[in-house]
């Protein structure tokens, strides 16, 4: 599996916590509605490869 980023971009108010994995590195920047912010950054997401099945094959499903 290979790895990708996704850009994440959110308002939040001043004072408020984010959730930012450790190795982000977040952009803030001022908006022009008072009181909020946009944080930017990017998050490592893991890319699933899956094939359409054939005919012939039997689906696995994952609980």
């Amino acid at each position: 599996m290979s790895q990708d980023y996704r850009l994440v971009s959110t308002l939040v108010r001043a004072g408020d916590s984010l959730p930012c994995p450790a190795e982000a590195d977040p952009v803030v920047q001022p908006t022009s509605t008072p009181g909020l912010l946009r944080v930017t950054y990017l998050k490592e997401v893991t890319r699933v490869p899956f094939a359409e099945p054939t005919r012939d094959a039997d689906v696995a499903y994952v609980e």
